[in-house]
């Protein structure tokens, strides 16, 4: 079933903007080398990226069979998409009709290894 995932945005201190969403929301920090830094509330992540990484989006967790399903939709209207492997997941980066980029992520071996 599709959930969101993270909300990614761009900062120039991942790791202060990190401790602000922990101060505020008491959120988990994880911090994983050649990763954005993530700060976890609930079930849900915000990505904090250097300047100039993959921009601001949102990404949406599907199955391997759901990601499949919308690559042919995004395919079949002629949508442009790319899609990326993560090493740890695979993210298929397209925007939707007001420019805003999405991502829908699935992760290699189903669950996020940075979230335990």
């Amino acid at each position: 079933m599709p959930r969101i995932d993270h909300v990614a945005v761009e900062t120039s201190d991942p790791d202060a903007t990190a401790e602000f969403y922990e101060f505020v929301f008491g959120a988990r920090i994880v911090k994983t080398e050649g990763h954005p830094v993530m700060a976890y509330v609930g079930n849900t992540g915000f990505a904090f990226h250097e300047r100039d990484g993959p921009g601001g989006h949102t990404a949406v967790r599907v199955s391997e069979e759901e990601r499949a399903a919308i690559k042919k939709r995004l395919e079949g209207e002629g949508i442009r998409f790319d899609e990326h492997d993560h090493d740890i997941a695979i993210g298929l980066f397209f925007r939707d009709p007001d420019g805003r980029q999405l991502e829908a992520i699935t992760y290699k071996g189903g669950d996020d290894p940075r979230r335990s």
